[in-house]
């Protein structure tokens, strides 16, 4: 029986972590561990961002509370709150809360291990907690059941502080359909998959055809305005569209979930941008999906209404109804910074100078970690995302631009030894203001990037590739995936919560605190078309310095 495992007197679980730490300050005030506990609760508040006494005790809701707390609020380094974290949860499961294990030790079975050998390493991990419960509860393959898979998503939702423990849910069934086709004597189970209550909108192929025609002709307008029209629309980026495309069928669908009109009578784009129609499909949009609030989406679907509207149907009558609409939603919503409350809520931590530093050094310290290191694949992609940090942080690109960076297109050396320069350039057709934009890249950066492409590159693609960052087989990275892998590998190694826009917020951020009046810069280092774009979104970021200089 390990220190922690000592029995405790019976008491009440508790509610709160305030609760919690009650609990080993009084009634178990002699328990070997206390100071330390004491310490993890309240780098677990800080972390959160509460304190402790309205932080729950219950895993349904601490789960999502973790999700989104950040090492860096609390001043700690990644192992460091990983430690701190551990000890609170194993502490909360000793004062008698119910939490499912963070790692389970348990010996998965002969039988059950007989059968993930067989199938792929991948699949095999992932199913690999599932395989344990199985063992865990005495469950052998051939007494698996539905009611098996029902037990286990009751202790994913109950218990477990994944973040999303339906998605991990859905996931696991995936891996286990797909072992029932390829891996022999896998047992079958019929099994109903929960649908995702993020998704919501309904096939084109629901709607009448008439719709989707009219929807790709609008969409395919809007690449290829005509610049002689009387009212001109805005050209838009294949990207845009993309997103049109997503957020059209989301609003036919919303129209229909509404109750008032039936996919069939959703013909045409004319019966979506009808006032009374965009009333009742924001109006269930704000019931149903954002609990009765006006969201910033509620508004961007009024907009896109409105355009259409005006550059595809010339209805005057329906653009000043939307407008007045648009108007009455941004009155509710107030006056917008530009920038949203979580992201400002992610720059907290920057405002802490370690926490500055620590992002900083993480290149650097990556690079000079992978020297000492085998070559390996693992290690080659790990530089690659400290290279992708430094490029972030000396240049703040978009992730549409740091994915697809061509060498000698966009990455351009002059020059030999102590002449040598590299530039980094995008063209009109690359940036989202069709402007040309070009940056020299400091040596800390061009250090990395020597190394990258001389040492590690050939470790993650050993086939030719124009792509800065090509994937195995030497093709364009997903966008997605990437930025949420370089996501991941900064929490990791630092605790700080970013994602790949985040930079750019952060970028103005450090060089207001720096220069308080120098917007126009930051409007020049982020490739912004107007000074208005720059003052929307970081007009707030001069008011702390320029007190500061002041005083």
């Amino acid at each position: 029986m390990t220190q922690l495992e000592l029995p405790l007197p019976e008491h009440r679980v508790p509610a709160t972590l305030a609760d919690a730490l009650a609990f080993y300050d009084d009634a178990n005030s002699d328990h070997p561990r206390r100071s330390a506990i004491r310490s993890s609760f309240k780098a677990t508040g800080k972390a959160i961002g509460l304190p402790l006494d309205q932080i729950p005790a219950d895993a349904v809701r601490l789960r999502s509370m973790l999700a989104k707390a950040s090492a860096g609020r609390a001043g700690l380094k990644a192992s460091s709150w990983k430690a701190m974290k551990s000890l609170a949860l194993r502490s909360l499961q000793d004062a008698g809360v119910e939490l499912a294990p963070s790692r389970d030790t348990t010996e998965i079975s002969p039988a059950w291990r007989a059968l993930l050998d067989q199938a792929d390493q991948r699949v095999g991990i992932g199913l690999g907690r599932f395989a344990k419960f199985l063992t865990r509860t005495g469950i052998e393959p051939e007494t698996v059941s539905a009611d098996t898979f029902a037990a286990w998503r009751g202790e994913l939702l109950d218990t477990s502080l994944r973040a999303s423990p339906d998605t991990s849910y859905r996931q696991m069934v995936r891996l286990w359909k797909a072992c029932e086709h390829r891996v022999p004597g896998w047992p079958r189970v019929e099994i109903v998959l929960p649908e995702d209550p993020r998704r919501f909108s309904l096939s084109w192929e629901e709607f009448p055809e008439s719709l989707r025609l009219e929807v790709d002709a609008f969409l395919e307008s809007r690449l290829h305005p005509d610049p002689l029209s009387a009212d001109p629309a805005p050209k838009v980026r294949p990207d845009t569209n993309k997103s049109r495309e997503k957020n059209l069928r989301a609003f036919a669908s919303a129209l229909v979930l509404s109750g008032e009109l039936e996919t069939n009578k959703v013909t045409c784009l004319s019966v979506m941008t009808e006032p009374i129609n965009v009333r009742m499909a924001l109006g269930y949009l704000r019931k149903e999906r954002f609990d009765g609030e006006v969201r910033p989406h509620m508004l961007g679907h009024a907009e896109l209404m409105k355009t259409i509207a005006r550059h595809w149907e010339k209805d005057q009558r329906k653009v000043e109804q939307l407008a007045l609409l648009i108007k009455s939603l941004k009155g509710v919503m107030g006056p917008s910074s530009g920038m949203t409350p979580k992201n400002r809520e992610r720059l907290a931590p920057f405002n802490d100078p370690k926490n500055v530093k620590r992002l900083l050094e993480l290149p650097q310290w990556t690079l000079k970690r992978a020297a000492d290191a085998p070559r390996t694949h693992l290690t080659a992609v790990r530089v690659m995302y400290a290279l992708q940090v430094a490029l972030l942080l000396a240049v703040p690109l978009r992730a549409k631009n740091l994915t697809g960076l061509k060498l000698g297109e966009n990455v351009i050396v002059s020059g030999k030894g102590k002449t040598k320069q590299v530039r980094l350039f995008l063209s009109r057709e690359e940036t989202k203001t069709y402007t040309d934009f070009m940056a020299v890249l400091p040596t800390r950066v061009v250090t990395l990037l020597d190394a990258w492409q001389e040492v590690w590159r050939p470790l993650v693609c050993n086939r030719p590739s124009p792509y800065l960052f090509p994937n195995a087989s030497g093709i364009l990275r997903s966008r997605g995936s990437l930025s949420a892998k370089i996501s991941r590998f900064v929490q990791r190694e630092t605790g700080l919560t970013m994602h790949l826009h985040l930079f750019r917020h952060l970028a103005a951020k450090l060089y207001l605190r720096f220069d308080p009046a120098g917007l126009e810069t930051v409007r020049q280092l982020l490739g912004h078309k107007t000074i208005k774009t720059t003052l929307k979104a970081y007009a707030d970021f001069q008011t702390e310095p320029a007190f500061l200089r002041l005083e």
